[in-house]
């Protein structure tokens, strides 16, 4: 007869207690790119007419894409917008890999001057896009009777920062419209113009523009230059467009955890999209019989740019750029991630990890609104047990959801919550809630003292 006893041993069975997490979905690195097709003269001349993508990406239309596969059955080929859209999607997906989240819109900024089209990606997408690239023909600056070159108020990088400030706010003004922020990647000519000075370039970095960057530089190769001939030969009149390099940007922003800069030399090499770069402008000269650019015109290779040009005439005008680095061959990275600000949101990186502990707080608190909050008897203000409360809600949402999934790789050095127990909730019904964030910090420059020495 069979023992009713089990064999021995040490056995455990889970329970589910059914508590919420406060752990949330991040979407730091989904990304958009849109395409202004005023350069070729709007978007049937971009699209075609009666062809897929017309269909696809018609009246504005904003379609998520996650593959390359997903890039053609859009109908984006060699002949949308002269094969620009496919170029930097390809290098979107070259770097980034593929089932990454890149929503894609063609616009056209004749009839939409104010670049609305970014606030209808954004809200079609339900808020969840960190950064929005602009591919566009629209010149940054003006050329003046002396020769120099400036920007003026109302410029495009003023248009994408005022409509970016709709959906995220103000720096130092409450928000009460947009809990939507995000950055926005300029690709545009500095002046539509066949001969352009790098040493006349605008100064941006002044603009206090934070939620905007600028990028320059694109591959020299032959692919690169009749891809930048054809779209600038559309119209009538021809263009000096350069092609730029914000599908790669976007690339490196699709995998880069929040508070990474996408000029980190480690991991962000573009070498699978380019091993070497160069502006974009300097002296165009056509080849009107053979379609192309003269071979004595100049683009500007970044190798013809030292180390002090680079840095006078690009870094400290604000511009993001592509840059090689002495003794890594075939390689080529970004200058840094710079915004067009030098506050606390001086790059790409910060805004993203702030946009990020928004999104998550904001997330957190949620579910207290409209709620109970108990006060003390003696006073008529917040509770102790009320302030503690909130402040838990607050921290352990940062906790949570500041470190890189999956890792033990903080996004941030410290953060900090606090709440004003003096706060008379019974008359307001609101509560003030402050928070801080120690961000971490960034080895942009590592100074290194070489030398003899008689001993060791």
């Amino acid at each position: 007869m069979a023992t009713n006893t089990n064999l021995g041993g040490v056995f455990t069975t889970d329970i589910d207690g059914k508590r919420n997490s406060n752990v949330f979905l991040s979407t730091e690195n989904v990304v958009g790119l849109i395409f202004d097709t005023s350069i070729v003269g709007g978007l049937e001349k971009a699209l075609g007419e009666d062809t897929l993508a017309a269909q696809t990406f018609a009246n504005g239309n904003v379609v998520e894409l996650n593959t390359t596969k997903d890039v053609a059955e859009a109908g984006i080929d060699d002949t949308v917008l002269a094969g620009i859209a496919k170029y930097h999607l390809d290098s979107f997906f070259s770097l980034a890999g593929g089932t990454q989240r890149i929503f894609v819109s063609f616009m056209n900024s004749n009839e939409d001057p104010d670049f609305e089209a970014v606030e209808l990606m954004q809200l079609a997408s339900g808020g969840i896009i960190y950064q929005i690239g602009v591919w566009t023909g629209k010149p940054i600056a003006k050329k003046n009777m002396d020769g120099s070159y400036s920007v003026e108020a109302g410029n495009v990088c003023a248009k994408l920062e005022a409509v970016a400030e709709v959906l995220g706010g103000k720096v130092g003004i409450t928000n009460y419209e947009g809990n939507a922020p995000l950055n926005m990647l300029l690709s545009a000519p500095i002046l539509n113009e066949a001969v352009i000075d790098i040493k006349k370039l605008p100064d941006l970095s002044g603009l206090d523009m934070p939620k905007v960057t600028v990028l320059l530089g694109q591959a020299p190769t032959d692919t690169v230059h009749e891809l930048m001939y054809a779209v600038n030969h559309v119209a009538d009149t021809a263009s000096y467009v350069p092609v730029g390099c914000v599908g790669a940007a976007l690339g490196c922003l699709a995998v880069a955890p929040a508070n990474e800069s996408i000029a980190h030399v480690a991991s962000f090499n573009l070498a699978a999209v380019m091993q070497d770069a160069e502006l974009g402008f300097g002296n165009l000269v056509e080849d009107a019989e053979n379609k192309t650019y003269a071979a004595e015109s100049s683009f500007t290779n970044i190798k013809t740019l030292g180390y002090t040009k680079r840095n006078t005439y690009l870094h400290k005008n604000g511009y993001v750029f592509l840059v090689n680095y002495d003794g890594l061959e075939n390689s080529i990275f970004f200058s840094s991630d710079q915004t067009l600000s030098t506050g606390d949101y001086r790059t790409l990186a910060r805004c993203r990890v702030m946009h990020k502990s928004r999104r998550v707080v904001r997330r957190a608190l949620l579910p207290r609104v409209n709620s109970n909050v108990e006060v003390d008897i003696t006073s008529g203000k917040l509770s102790a047990s009320a302030v503690a409360e909130f402040q838990n809600i607050v921290i352990e949402a940062l906790d949570k959801n500041m470190v890189e999934p999956g890792t033990s790789k903080p996004q941030v050095s410290g953060r900090t919550c606090t709440i004003d127990p003096n706060q008379n909730v019974l008359d307001t019904d609101a509560i003030d809630i402050h928070y801080s964030l120690v961000p971490l910090g960034v080895t942009g420059e590592i100074k290194v003292t070489e030398g003899f020495s008689n001993s060791i």
